[in-house]
């Protein structure tokens, strides 16, 4: 291959750059290089050859085909990671420990697992910036029906049921560390996207369209009886199904502001599954990005993530298998059965690490 051709190749291969320019430099450089035989200019040909060559390389391996691995899979990134926030749970009920070396989870922000078995104790491992803090409380009865933490991890919003099998309403509770147990409100449906969701500073407790203080109890309805609620990184927008349209996401900024709603009746889960993909796991926030579950036939609460949704371009991404996408400022986090992937503003893979220890069945979550 000449060098004209290696420009040509490499010019398609450089998104964003302006090719019509490169194309006139490429003829420029080729016209010189056919008229000057001499030993300099030849080179200065083998110099930018070599420089091109090592661009094009480094454009192969930021390509999200081909993620970038730290070198022998260590999941430590190039600077150490800062040292977890405190869990505010210092009674000794919380018991935060760190992981193996060889084992511990590099990835930026809170991702944790949560076991809720009947008879067993509810734990909950938080991988805190690569820190793993295992805190526990209590032991699950037979009447919890779902189960989910603070965004600081040190409570747990319980909803429970007197008969799960009938989806029968039951009681909003708020368990600490150890086990102890609050009641919020009595009578709370759970079934599907109504169940309980943290407002992202710890507050409140939105759970079937109420909105409840989590230390009074106090309540208020939420406008348009949200499912599905998933709040942005920042908190600052929100995207959920609203009870009377169930093919088509809402967004909008928390204080109700620049709301919009996004129809998804064009994607294929419309028609190959119970009903349109439109349990929202989570949102980015500029309202952009839509991380979407499909939604059961049962009414059962839907954890895990199908596809990601460009609401701008009205398209899915293709990001490859997973099954959770959470956003972050400046990015997302995609976790794979075996890999947690960091993904830069524009979604392309920056670090990989392995999905850190966890309880078979355990639930994820994941805080930026």
């Amino acid at each position: 291959m000449n060098l004209h051709e290696q420009f040509d190749d490499l010019a398609d291969e450089m998104t964003g750059t302006d090719l019509a320019d490169l194309r006139h430099r490429v003829d420029r450089t080729s016209r010189r290089l056919r008229t000057r035989r001499t030993v300099a200019t030849s080179a200065v040909a083998v110099a930018v050859v070599a420089a091109l060559t090592g661009g094009a390389t480094l454009l192969q391996l930021q390509s999200e085909d081909r993620p970038p691995v730290l070198p022998g899979g260590s999941a430590s990134p190039s600077q150490p990671p800062p040292s977890p926030p405190s869990t505010g749970a210092s009674t000794g009920t919380s018991t935060p420990t760190s992981a193996p070396a060889s084992t511990v989870d590099a990835v930026p922000g809170a991702l944790s697992f949560l076991t809720l078995k009947a008879g067993k104790p509810i734990e909950l491992r938080r991988y805190v910036d690569g820190t793993l803090q295992t805190v526990t409380f209590g032991t699950a009865t037979s009447k919890d029906a779902y189960a989910t933490p603070s965004p600081d991890g040190t409570r747990l919003a319980i909803n429970t049921s007197p008969d799960m099998s009938n989806i029968h309403p039951g009681d909003l509770v708020v368990v600490t560390p150890g086990g102890a147990r609050r009641t919020v409100a009595r009578n709370v449906n759970w079934s599907g996207g109504s169940t309980v969701v943290w407002t992202p500073d710890g507050t409140t407790l939105i759970a079937d369209g109420v909105r409840y203080d989590a230390t009074t109890g106090a309540s208020s309805p939420f406008p348009d009886s949200p499912q599905y609620l998933a709040y942005s990184p920042s908190g600052t927008t929100m995207a959920y199904i609203s009870p009377t349209q169930y093919d088509a996401i809402k967004i909008a900024k928390v204080d109700g502001t620049a709301p919009r709603t996004v129809s998804v009746t064009g994607l294929a889960e419309c028609q190959n599954t119970a009903g349109c993909p439109t349990s929202v796991q989570a949102v980015s926030d500029d309202g952009r990005y839509l991380a979407l579950g499909n939604v059961n036939s049962d009414p059962s609460h839907v954890y895990s993530t199908v596809l990601i949704y460009d609401t701008v371009a009205r398209k899915r991404l293709s990001l490859g298998t997973f099954e959770h996408v959470w956003f972050r400022g400046d990015g997302a986090v995609v976790v794979t059965a075996t890999q947690v992937k960091v993904l830069d503003k524009g979604l392309k893979v920056v670090h990989t690490y392995p999905v850190p220890a966890h309880d078979a069945g355990a639930v994820a979550f994941y805080r930026p």
